[in-house]
């Protein structure tokens, strides 16, 4: 399904605006009995403003030196975790934009001196010398990104950044590894701090909910690269890299995260066009040609299932699809998309269709100012597309194995089934057999239909669901095959 993304750069990192912090007391709301946040952190910053967005930063770093206080020695053979030798600095990267260089105290940190312009848009750990520097103007992406999706993807972002510090302690870049390795491993050390986040511990994020790190997940997939032009461009990795090493890290905590067998584990899917010819054809296929019941989607979703039943030496009949206001067989009025066991059909309403095909994030960015404008509702194919592989699924489920359809472990294993249909056609375009591939932009339009459409009353519901839920099940899906669902 050929897709093209902005060839903009949007850079690895996003920092919150204003956000009002509790005294550390305990409250009750709803008869349960909660902690409030840690008072604001008192850590120095080079060049700080002084103001709400700064203090959000600073909160969250604090918390996650804490954090890698106490796991660090589990990674180093017991050593203590050394404190940045070069410190943090927070920069107005739209002053840089329009000076070309970098006023006060702030100019001393190390990759600001080698090239000031490459803080505008920009958050990253220096190896110079061990330091991390922001630009916080809020004009700019970070600010911009956090507004929108709030101050614990802040934290999700500075945990990246001190995760390569954490990297750059156990001398993993003194091994010339390629970008997207090291990238990688700081994204799971993300994870691995937000599973901590999700238990109350760190003093600044003691009410994160599964819902909160979704809308975190959803602004990390927001700020992603665009599409490489070049295999050499290739970098941190697309949405869907780096959303299944965030939930990595989630999972199986930082000694997986900094294991010898890491790197090994990794499977990395971004790629940029392959030639001219897949550029030029990169726009999404018509709204009109996904939902024909003759699509080519539809005729490769029957192949792909067809083949994988006689694997099990069963027969798999082929699903159709149908426009309605409702599936026939739907229990509520809000569904308006799903599959109907009875007649064996994959049901639409086109306004629906038509939300979710028009549901992706987008960042438009004027590159000599670097003020961001944050877009919304831009078209996906595939965003559409894996919602109607759910549904054969579902099909699935039904035909091959007369399980449930209308529960949590049935949708995750139907998202699980998506992941492994999606490798299938994530292969070159012209590939022998297939009706669709996949082009570079389609697997973060999944990635971002998994977070927000799957679960929306109108599809499949969440049934008790998060969008860190579904991710996992499509990587898990997508590495491991169908065995694996």
């Amino acid at each position: 399904m050929r897709t093209l993304t902005g060839t903009w750069f949007r850079s690895t990192a996003a920092i919150a605006s204003a956000v009002v912090l509790l005294s550390a007391c305990s409250t009750v709301i709803d008869g349960h009995p909660t902690v409030g946040n840690a008072p604001n952190a008192n850590i120095e910053v080079t060049g700080e403003s002084g103001g709400a967005f700064d203090t959000t930063v600073k909160n969250s770093i604090s918390d996650i030196m804490d954090f890698w206080k106490v796991q660090y020695p589990k990674i180093s053979g017991g050593k203590s975790l050394e404190p940045l030798k070069g410190g943090l600095f927070s920069v107005d990267g739209l002053k840089v934009a329009q000076t070309k260089q970098v006023e006060g105290p702030a100019a001393s940190e190390g990759c600001i001196q080698k090239n000031p312009t490459f803080i505008v848009d920009n958050g990253a750990f220096c190896l110079l010398d061990d330091s991390i520097a922001w630009d916080r103007a809020p004009s700019h992406l970070f600010a911009q990104l956090a507004q929108k999706y709030g101050p614990l993807m802040v934290a999700l972002i500075f945990a990246h950044e001190v995760g390569h510090a954490i990297s750059y302690r156990l001398g993993i870049f003194d091994k010339d590894l390629p970008t997207i390795d090291t990238e990688s491993q700081a994204d799971c050390a993300a994870g691995a701090w937000a599973a901590s986040a999700l238990k109350g511990e760190p003093a600044h994020f003691r009410d994160v909910t599964p819902s909160k790190l979704d809308k975190a997940l959803e602004g990390f997939l927001d700020g992603r690269d665009g599409t490489p032009d070049t295999p050499q461009d290739i970098s941190h990795g697309n949405g869907f890299d780096r959303l299944s090493a965030v939930a990595d890290g989630i999972d199986k905590g930082v000694t997986y995260c900094f294991s010898d067998g890491y790197f090994d584990s990794r499977v990395y899917t971004e790629r940029p066009f392959a030639n001219e010819a897949e550029y030029g054809a990169g726009d999404n296929q018509p709204i009109a040609d996904i939902v024909a019941s003759d699509s080519a989607l539809v005729a490769d979703l029957n192949r792909f299932w067809t083949a994988a039943a006689k694997t099990i030496g069963k027969t798999f009949t082929p699903v159709k699809i149908a426009e309605a206001t409702h599936p026939k067989c739907a229990s509520t009025g809000s569904t308006q998309f799903g599959y109907c066991p009875d007649d064996n059909t994959v049901y639409y309403s086109r306004s629906f269709a038509e939300s979710a095909y028009n549901s992706l994030p987008d960042v438009d960015g004027d590159p000599k100012t670097g003020n961001v404008t944050l877009l919304e509702n831009q078209p996906g194919d595939f965003a559409l597309g894996v919602l109607f592989s759910i549904g054969w699924g579902m099909a699935v489920r039904h035909q091959l194995f007369k399980r449930t359809l209308d529960d949590k472990n049935a949708l995750i294993s139907a998202v699980c089934y998506t992941g492994s249909y999606a490798k299938d056609v994530n292969v070159p375009s012209g590939t022998a057999g297939k009706q669709i591939t996949l082009s570079p932009a389609d697997l973060d339009e999944a990635t971002s239909s998994m977070l927000d459409q799957v679960g929306r009353a109108e599809a499949f519901g969440g049934r008790g669901s998060t969008g860190l839920d579904r991710i996992q099940a499509f990587v898990k899906g997508y590495r491991g095959g169908l065995s694996t669902c």
